[in-house]
């Protein structure tokens, strides 16, 4: 009788892992998170991998070639806050218009006499 070689139907972790070309802890992630391939288990901790369901996982993963990609349609953004440099632009321009504002009302105040600077009196004579 001539001894053949025995080949597994279900693969462990470690050998799962190096049949996918994924790292051992990248497998134990897909599968706790449900997207790894089916698998058997013979008690709580005991898990194998069919070599049908490792050849299923590959072929479900495997990535086709797609057509030209359409660029997608811009949507129009709302305003959000103005940047730093758009604010201190505004700040220069509020400190002028602050200036312009009290040259104004000095202006007024001399003009109709409310203030007389060169005799030193606030009242109107």
């Amino acid at each position: 009788m001539t001894d053949l070689p025995v080949r597994p139907k279900v693969l462990r972790y470690a050998a799962a892992a190096a049949y996918l070309g994924i790292s051992h802890g990248r497998l134990r992630n897909l599968v706790s998170m449900g997207i790894g391939p089916d698998s058997v288990t013979y008690g709580k901790r005991d898990r194998s991998f069919p070599i049908a369901a490792l050849d299923a996982f590959i072929e479900q993963r495997m990535v086709r070639p797609r057509p030209a990609r359409v660029e997608p349609v811009k949507t129009k953004r709302r305003p959000g806050r103005p940047r730093k440099a758009e604010s201190e632009k505004h700040k220069y321009l509020t400190h002028w218009v602050a200036i312009a504002i009290a040259l104004y009302i000095a202006y007024l105040f001399w003009i109709y006499g409310i203030f007389d600077v060169a005799t030193g009196s606030t009242l109107p004579s």
